[in-house]
């Protein structure tokens, strides 16, 4: 799947960051964009933990493939560690 710049940059505008919550202790930081939620968030023992669900059921149709995927690229400093089309 090819997005548009302006398509990305429309999403990437509307991108929303969901908090943890003092009072419901099970919540953990979130970043929503394009129907998707990636989370990041520190575990003991494990360090960095990220996160990404791609099943909310609110990601729009032109980002679904034809096969019913989504486009996934992750980095770490710069460098791609996953890459899924």
């Amino acid at each position: 799947m090819r997005l548009s710049q302006r398509r990305a940059d429309t999403l990437n505008r509307r991108v929303r960051f969901l908090h943890r919550r003092r009072k419901d202790r099970s919540t953990l930081p979130c970043l929503e964009t394009g129907g998707t939620q990636v989370y990041a968030y520190w575990e003991r023992g494990a360090g960095l933990v990220v996160s990404v669900h791609l099943d909310t059921g609110e990601v729009p149709s032109d980002l679904i493939s034809r096969y019913g995927t989504i486009a996934v690229r992750i980095t770490v400093n710069g460098h791609d560690v996953f890459v899924a089309d």
